[in-house]
Formats: structure tokens, sequence, C-alpha cells
């Protein structure tokens, strides 16, 4: 049977609205349709539509993120299950109002206390709201740049380091867990002080206080004004402590 109102199902057909088109097709055959107001006939014809969209868009971020746990969820953020958290200041970082504010975000605790399932979760909240994000590994991230610049390719070294600059939120796993040379550390220190310039918000997790990188970044004496810059520029934000709760017994 020829579908009444062709000229609108071409018109969605042309603006690749698919599900709006079907939506469409079955308000159509729908008795409630004569009792819809205007105002409630787009929202019932486009509400599919843009589900469908959020939907596509979150699965692209999330792929493209690189997070390995993609079932993190914020909701288990919160003290309990062993677990305890400063939870105000949990809540602040959960709006994601740091990233407009150009802050970073530290998350910090021992091994085992939780904090790659932190990073994850907030990685996996960060692709639904439609950051554009990237998850890495501390010693993969600068194993990496370390290889290309030591291969003597500096415009694509140069572009990678760019690459990772520029990423609006870059969540850093495991921060400070192995040492590095002078190399190693001049280019965290270029990488660092690009995304401050840039207002690019890092999010981190790392077993070392800041005032203990100095031992565990680097023990090249040489490092020690870049060690400095580094821990000044990604400690401007928020703090995060998780504790073990069978520690505090």
């Amino acid at each position: 049977m020829k579908s009444d109102n062709p000229d609108i199902l071409e018109m969605l057909d042309v603006l690749k609205l698919p599900v709006a088109a079907e939506t469409f097709k079955a308000l159509q055959k729908s008795p409630e349709l004569g009792h819809y107001s205007a105002m409630q006939l787009v929202r019932e014809l486009l509400t599919p539509q843009y589900l469908e969209t959020l939907n596509k868009r979150y699965e692209t971020n999330l792929q493209f993120s690189g997070v390995i746990d993609k079932g993190a969820l914020i909701e288990n953020l919160k003290t309990g299950n062993g677990r305890i958290y400063n939870d105000t200041t949990v809540a602040q970082i959960l709006n994601f109002s740091f990233a407009e504010d150009r802050l970073n975000v530290g998350v910090y605790g021992v091994t085992g206390a939780g904090k790659s399932y932190f990073l994850s979760a907030c990685c996996v909240e960060a692709c639904r709201l439609n950051f554009r994000g990237r998850f890495v590994d501390y010693c993969e991230l600068l194993d990496e740049l370390i290889m290309l610049k030591r291969q003597g390719d500096m415009k694509k070294y140069r572009k990678r380091l760019r690459y990772y600059a520029r990423m609006q939120l870059l969540f850093i796993d495991d921060f400070a867990i192995s040492r590095y040379s002078e190399e190693g550390m001049n280019i965290l220190y270029q990488l660092v002080k690009m995304r401050a310039d840039l207002g690019t918000s890092t999010l981190y997790s790392s077993q070392y206080a800041p005032d203990e990188w100095g031992q565990y970044l680097s023990d090249e004496p040489k490092c020690y004004g870049k060690l400095d810059g580094i821990r000044r520029r990604l400690t401007t934000g928020f703090t995060i402590l998780i504790e073990k709760a069978s520690d505090n017994k």
C-alpha cells in the first residue's frame, strides 16, 4: 500500500533519518495521531532518532577511547564495597565541569584500591557525554613517544605528540609506575606543558603522592626542574584518594 505523505518520507530519507522515517510510518497508522499537539508530534517523531544517534555516537567514542574496561560504571564510584572515597569531590568530578575549567584530576591509592576502575568509569561516562577522550597506560604512552623520537622522523614524532596534547581528555593509568631517563622526562614535560597551554584536562592514577614523584619518575639529577614543572602543572585541579576499608579498621 502506498504511504501517505510521501514528500515527508522522502525528506526524512534525504536527511538520512531512517529511524524517524519508520517512526513516521508507524505514527500514521496510530489512532492517537489525531490527538497529538504539534509539539507532541515533533517529539514522538524525533525522540527515537535522537536516542539512536546518541547511542551510535557513544559507541564510536567508546571504541576510539581505547578504554579496556568498557563496563565500568560511575554508579560504583562511592564509598562502599570495601572502598572509601572522598564522595563530595567525586560528585564534583562526575559533572565534568573540571573539563570546562581546564583542570586535572589525580586519583591516588595503594595497589588494588580501584584507581584503574575509577579512571575507566570516568572515561566511559565521558564517552557518553560526547567528550573526546583517550585512555592510555603510562609506560605505553612514554615508550611510544620515545620510540618515535629515536627513529628520527621528527615530523611523525611531533604529530603524535600534538595528538596527545590536543586530546580533550587524556586518561593516564599507573602514572609514575616506572622510572625513565632524561629523554623520557623531556618528552613527558613537553606533553604536560603543551596540554596545560592548550587547556586540555588530564586524569591520571598513581600509587605515589606528588611529593614522591621525584623519587619515582626519574633518578636523573638533570631532571629536577622538569619534574617540578610536571608536578606543578598536573596537580592543578582535583584530588581523589581511594582507601581500602580494611586499612582503616
